[in-house]
Formats: C-alpha cells, sequence, structure tokens
C-alpha cells in the first residue's frame, strides 16, 4: 500500500508539474508587459499633464483679453456694455490653438458665436450675471483674484474654472466679474483615444510580449532539452555514446553542456576501466587458481601421505599465491594509475633528485651492472607528477632492462631539458624486440616472450602502469628497440616554468 501510495502522489506531482518552458515564457511576458506598462503609464500621465496645463494656459490668456477689454469702463459693467465690447471688439479662439488672439488676418470663429469648450461669463460687481455665450451647469463663486480651480462638474466629467474681478483703468474701481469656463471637451475626447490606444497597445504588446518570450524560452532551453534527452537515453543504456551538441555558443549553457559531456566521458571510462580490470584479474587468476586446486586435489586424494608430492605441491601453490599477490598489487597500482589527474594533479617533483635517487639504489641492488648516468638537469626542473610515480616508473623501466639484459650487462640513464618538456631516456644491451612488439609492449598483459618473461617473473602489467601513469600527468612514454640488440625507453613530461604554476 505505501508502495502504491508513492507512486500514485509521484503521478499526481507529475501531473501538476509545469513545464520550465512555459514559466520562463510567462516570466518573460509579465516582465516585458510590465515594462511596457511603466512606461506607456510615465509618458501617459506626462501627456496628460502637458495637456492640462495647455488648457489652463488658454483659459488664463482669454481671461486676461477679456479684463483689458471690460477694464476700459469708468462705471459698474451692464449687460450693453458688455454686448458692445464684444461686438466692437471680435476676439476670435483659433482652431489650431486655444489661446485667444486678436488677429483679423486668420480664419476664425467669433467668440460670443463659439460653441466650442470655453464659455464666458460676466457679472456685475453685486454678482448678478450680465451675459454668458452658452448653458452650463456650474456655480459661480466669486474671487478678489484671478483663479483656476479644477471641478468635478462639468458636462464631461472634469472642467477648468477661472474667475477674476475686472477692475477700471481709469478709477481702479471693481466694476464687475468674468468667469471663463473650460469644458476640457477636446481634451476628453483626445484622453479617450489616447488611452484606447495605449490599452489596445497593450494587449497588442502582452501578445508579443508572449511570443517573444516563448521564442527566448525555446532557444536558451534547447542545450538543457538536449541535457535532458541524453540523459534518458544513458539512462536506458550506460554505454551509449550519447553526447550533447554544443556548437559554438559561449554561454552557462554551453558551459553546462561541455561540463556534462565531460562528466559522462569520465563516467564511462570509469566503468570501462572497472570492467577491463575485472575481465583482467579473472584472466590472469584463473592459471593460478587452478594450479593451486590441481595440487590441492592430489593432495587431498593421494599426495599428502607421500612427502615428495607434498612438498612439490605446497612450494608450487605458494609460488602461485605469491604470484596471484603481485597480480593483485599491480592491478590495484594500475587501477590507481587511471585516477592521478583527480588525486594528484597539483603535485611538483624534482626530476633530478628522483632520477639521482634512482639510479643509486639500483647501484646498490645490482652490483654485477654497470648503471651511466648523464644528467643534464638543473635543481630547478620540476615536472607536474608524483615523486613515488615518478620512482615507480623508473623502477619499471630499469627492473625491465636489468631482466631484458643479456652478456653486456650495462644500462644507461640520460636526463635533458629539452624546452617545454623533460626527457628521460633508459638503454639497455639485451634482447631487443621486433617492430610489432615496440607498438604492443605497453599493452596490459602482453609479453615478448611469454615463457620466458613469466620465468622471469613478470606479469606484464609493469609498461601498462608506466604508460598510464605518464599520460595521466600528459606526458609520452615510447619504445625505440632493435632485436638482439638492445631497447630505448624514452619519457617525455610537460615542464613546470614557473613554480607558482601549480599552487
Amino acid at each position: 500500500m505505501k508502495s502504491q501510495a508513492a507512486v500514485d502522489t509521484k503521478g499526481i506531482n507529475e501531473t501538476k508539474r509545469i513545464s520550465l518552458r512555459w514559466k520562463w515564457t510567462i516570466g518573460a511576458a509579465i516582465a516585458i508587459f510590465l515594462t511596457y506598462t511603466l512606461f506607456s503609464t510615465i509618458l501617459f500621465i506626462t501627456f496628460q499633464q502637458i495637456m492640462i496645463d495647455n488648457e489652463q494656459q488658454a483659459v488664463r490668456n482669454v481671461m486676461v483679453n477679456l479684463t483689458e477689454r471690460f477694464g476700459q469702463h469708468f462705471y459698474d459693467l451692464t449687460e450693453e456694455d458688455v454686448e458692445e465690447v464684444l461686438d466692437q471688439h471680435e476676439l476670435y479662439l483659433t482652431p489650431e490653438t486655444p489661446i485667444l488672439e486678436e488677429s483679423q488676418n486668420q480664419r476664425s470663429t467669433p467668440l460670443r458665436a463659439s460653441q466650442g469648450s470655453i464659455i464666458i461669463r460676466v457679472y456685475n460687481p453685486d454678482e448678478e450675471l450680465l451675459y454668458r455665450t452658452n448653458q452650463v451647469d456650474i456655480a459661480f463663486e466669486p474671487k478678489e483674484t484671478l483663479q483656476i480651480d479644477s471641478i468635478k462638474e462639468g458636462p464631461n466629467g472634469e472642467a477648468l474654472s477661472a474667475v477674476t474681478p475686472v477692475y477700471s483703468f481709469l478709477n481702479n474701481e471693481k466694476i464687475g466679474y468674468v468667469q471663463v469656463i473650460n469644458t476640457l471637451s477636446s481634451y476628453h475626447q483626445l484622453f479617450r483615444r489616447v488611452l484606447g490606444a495605449i490599452l489596445l497597445t497593450g494587449v497588442i504588446a502582452l501578445l508579443f510580449s508572449g511570443v517573444i518570450g516563448y521564442i527566448i524560452a525555446i532557444s536558451f532551453l534547447r542545450p538543457i532539452r538536449r541535457l535532458t534527452e541524453a540523459m534518458h537515453i544513458i539512462k536506458k543504456d550506460p554505454e551509449s555514446r550519447e553526447r550533447i551538441d554544443v556548437g559554438d555558443g559561449n554561454d552557462e549553457l554551453t558551459e553546462l553542456a561541455n561540463a556534462y559531456n565531460a562528466m559522462l566521458n569520465r563516467m564511462q571510462r570509469n566503468i570501462e576501466q572497472q570492467k577491463q580490470f575485472v575481465e583482467d584479474v579473472s584472466h590472469e587468476l584463473r592459471t593460478p587458481v587452478a594450479v593451486v586446486e590441481g595440487h590441492m586435489k592430489l593432495l587431498n586424494r593421494w599426495g599428502k601421505d607421500d612427502p615428495v608430492v607434498l612438498d612439490e605441491s605446497l612450494s608450487a601453490s605458494l609460488q602461485e599465491i605469491e604470484r596471484m599477490k603481485s597480480l593483485v598489487q599491480e592491478m590495484l597500482d594500475l587501477s590507481r594509475a587511471e585516477q592521478v589527474d583527480i588525486h594528484y594533479k597539483d603535485e611538483r617533483t624534482s626530476v633530478r633528485e628522483i632520477v639521482s635517487q634512482t639510479y643509486n639504489n639500483f647501484q646498490l641492488v645490482h652490483p654485477d651492472f654497470t648503471f651511466i648516468l648523464d644528467d643534464d638537469l638543473n635543481a630547478d626542473n620540476y615536472v607536474n607528477i608524483y615523486r613515488n610515480h615518478l620512482e615507480q616508473i623508473l623502477i619499471i623501466l630499469l627492473d625491465n632492462a636489468v631482466k631484458y639484459s643479456t652478456n653486456q650487462k650495462t644500462v644507461h640513464i640520460s636526463s635533458s631539458d629539452n624546452g617545454q618538456t623533460i626527457q628521460i631516456a633508459i638503454q639497455d644491451f639485451g634482447e631487443g624486440m621486433t617492430e610489432e612488439d615496440t607498438e604492443k609492449i605497453f599493452n596490459r598483459f602482453y609479453r615478448v616472450d611469454k615463457a620466458r618473461s613469466r620465468y622471469k617473473g613478470g606479469n606484464g602489467l609493469g609498461l601498462a602502469i608506466a604508460k598510464q601513469l605518464i599520460e595521466g600527468y600528459k606526458g609520452k612514454i615510447w619504445a625505440q628497440s632493435v632485436l638482439n640488440h638492445g631497447s630505448i625507453f624514452r619519457i617525455e613530461l610537460p615542464k613546470i616554468k614557473d613554480l607558482d604554476e601549480t599552487i
């Protein structure tokens, strides 16, 4: 029941899961739309304020023009005075601008006959209405100075009302009031048009931003989709060679794909190495195990009562067991050699010191051999390698040189600085090899002469270990040999120019 519940929960989670592509699309669309909305709002508010300021300036100009005309009277304004002023001095409001101008050259409509957004009222000092250009339900409140107010009682909603007292230029006495009302009809009409255009553009921008977000999401998520597909393929077949085609990109997703490909290569290489290790061990242990088993069965049947057979069987079994121990150790060394780029990537070693130390050790162990050392290195010649590994490589090569030497028991060791690399060469004057053997000598368990190699105690893993170690440190190893005249094994390792390079 618990397992079934887990499966159901998993199914529910998968059903409710929203694709990252749609999340990205929605997020990008919202971000683009909000940006558009913010800028549109700022521009609309600015445009609205400019329009209001223009309308206020129009009202102010009309008010100034009227007070200048009426201020030429001496007594309180009357209806006849207003009619006379407006008849004698035609005030024009041009269609192109809301500002009043006195002009005979422009095609205009007389203000007194205007049915536009400007409405004029004239009052006497007792606040009695003398004249109005149009009927509108907006109250009059006398003011002592020119004042423009925004009111909410206009026919279109918001309107502007300007009231100012009129003083005679002749006696400086108040002779009446002028009220100029701007119903803002053109402003409201333009406002609705602009607002409608913004809303329509907003809907288009939302759809456009969604499409753009979807395209961006598909483009950005393509490497991730490839990564997912490759993972599913690897999940079904761990040995698949499927990789992500990263193309020529140089962004974070390309870096992710490259890291995945590198991780997959390393993982499959480790799997192959593990399989190879198991196969090699199984193959090489089969013979000694069979030998020991045969001797044990012989002793179990009747050999334990025969001292000679018992002694021979025990001696042979112990010998095979020692060989198995040596083989297992070499296989472990080989397995570790395949991981040097992980565990020993920051090591540095003085080549001259290790070569000299190994040379002296072999002189003590093999006093019947002549070892010649040509050392052209300085004390500051360092390479990126673990010192024990370099010593192990030299021991493998020198041990082979000793084993396969014949009558001329001489081994020549040389080391030199080649500029970018350090080269070490070990030469013997023994059996040598054919060209075919020279190409295969670094393969696992390969022996030039299997009978003689087994007699000499070799498992065929020494050179494979040396090669794996050298290549793990970005170096090279190769052999040059002439049959019956000896062999030369050469090593090249990248030199560290600056000791701070590995820190």
